[in-house]
């Protein structure tokens, strides 16, 4: 574990970094180890807009940030607030950043994995009845995944 000035530091480094993220990820209420920020969808989530925190604990950068995935979607590979991808797993490297999460979390997004399924009736209508699936992805960015809808 990093000594606590050290921590500090890396979370500076890591505010640096995110303050490039588009859209953006802001600190919550100004805590470095809080951030909520928005991934665009793209491909079949296209017009999605997707509200994502990162928590930072005390023991980053040796394990990940935890991740609460806000905005509800149709997806293989979320379901509720988790959401599965190796970086934040048995992939995940201290080198990694918060930005580099950020990244992972929009191709899986975007490039949804129906072989690693958490939501295994998503991904199950992903690879049986893939019309079925879109429609029901769509309807649920018309629904959740709005700007109106984050911003309230």
């Amino acid at each position: 574990m990093l000594s606590e000035e050290d921590f500090y530091s890396r979370l500076a480094i890591e505010a640096k970094m995110m303050e490039e993220e588009e859209p953006s990820f802001k600190p919550v209420e100004g805590d470095l180890k809080r951030w909520k920020g928005f991934i665009l969808g793209t491909k079949i989530y296209e017009g999605g807009v997707f509200e994502i925190e990162l928590i930072v604990t005390r023991k980053f950068p040796y394990i990940p940030p935890k991740i609460r995935w806000l905005t509800p979607v149709w997806h293989p590979n979320i379901r509720g607030e988790k959401v599965c991808v190796g970086i934040l797993g048995k992939d995940w490297s201290p080198t990694m950043s918060l930005t580099g999460v950020v990244e992972a979390l929009r191709n899986l997004l975007n490039f949804p994995n129906p072989n690693d399924p958490l939501n295994r009736t998503a991904s199950q209508q992903m690879k049986r009845q893939p019309k079925k699936f879109e429609r029901i992805v769509k309807e649920y960015i018309e629904k959740e995944a709005t700007w109106d809808r984050i911003k309230q």
